[in-house]
C-alpha cells in the first residue's frame, strides 16, 4: 500500500510519499484485488458520509468505507480504492475505499510586496516544485523540502495584487514556503497541496493562464506555466 504525506491545515507532517495518480494493479477487471489511486474533490453528504469526484468528472460513491465515520478535513484528498461497479444511481462507480489521505486545500492569498511584516511571516524558504497542474478546478502542486522535524512548515500561494489578478490574462503567483525556524537538514519530505481556482472563473472568458514562481534550492527562481480552461470539470 502506498503511503502519502498528510497535510493538515497549514502544517505539513512527514511521511513516505510516492507520486502518480490513476494507478492501478496489473490485473484487469473489477476484482477486489485491484486498486486505483487518485487525487479527488470531496463532497460532503452528511456528518458521516461523503462522495468523491475525480478530476475527469467521474463521480465515486463509497459503498464500503475504510472506516464508517470518515470526516475529511479539506476539499481535496488522495484515495486508494477498489471499483465495485459501473454506473449506478447517478454515480460512475461504486467503490470500496481502502485508504484516505487529506490534502492541504486553500485559496490564493494577497500580500503586498511592500508589507514587510506579512512578507516575512509568509516565508520565502527554498522548496522544490516537482510538478504543478490544473485539475478539478484547482492548482495542484507536488513539492518537496528538507526538514529537521523541529517545527511545522507552511505552504501558501501568493498574489501581489489585491484582486488576486483575476482580471489579468496572465496571472502571476508565488509558491511560498516557510520553515518556521526549523533546523536545516538533508532529511527530505514530499507532499501535495491544492489551491482553489474558483475566483479565476470569470463570465465571458474560457481560460486563464498562470505564471507561477518558486524559490528552488540554491536560490534559483523557477517559473511554471499552467493554463486553466473552464470547459473542464465543474464542481457541484
Amino acid at each position: 500500500m502506498k503511503k502519502y504525506i498528510k497535510l493538515f491545515s497549514m502544517l505539513i507532517l512527514s511521511s513516505a510519499l510516492t507520486s502518480g495518480f490513476s494507478a492501478c494493479s496489473n490485473d484487469d477487471g473489477y476484482s477486489l484485488g485491484n486498486y486505483w489511486e487518485d487525487i479527488v474533490t470531496v463532497k460532503k453528504i452528511d456528518d458521516n458520509t461523503c462522495s468523491f469526484t475525480r478530476d475527469n468528472g467521474e463521480k465515486l460513491w463509497v459503498a464500503a468505507p475504510v472506516e464508517p465515520n470518515l470526516r475529511p478535513k479539506y476539499d481535496r484528498a488522495i484515495i486508494n480504492y477498489t471499483i465495485l461497479s459501473d454506473k449506478k444511481d447517478g454515480y460512475d462507480h461504486y467503490i470500496r475505499l481502502n485508504n484516505y489521505y487529506d490534502v492541504l486545500t486553500k485559496g490564493v492569498i494577497h500580500i503586498s510586496p511592500d508589507d514587510k511584516l506579512k512578507q516575512d511571516s509568509i516565508g520565502n524558504d527554498p522548496v522544490k516544485v516537482y510538478s504543478v497542474w490544473e485539475g478539478g478546478g484547482y492548482l495542484n502542486f507536488y513539492f518537496g523540502y528538507n526538514t529537521g522535524e523541529k517545527a511545522p512548515h507552511m505552504i501558501n500561494l501568493v498574489s501581489a495584487e489585491p484582486d488576486l489578478s483575476v482580471d489579468k490574462n496572465a496571472v502571476k503567483l508565488e509558491f511560498r514556503h516557510n520553515m518556521n525556524g526549523d533546523e536545516p537538514s538533508r532529511y527530505p519530505v514530499k507532499g501535495y497541496a491544492c489551491f482553489d481556482l474558483a475566483p479565476y472563473k470569470i463570465a465571458g472568458r474560457d481560460k486563464v493562464s498562470f505564471e507561477i514562481t518558486a524559490k528552488d534550492f540554491g536560490g534559483e527562481i523557477k517559473t511554471f506555466s499552467v493554463e486553466y480552461k473552464y470547459t473542464a470539470v465543474t464542481r457541484e
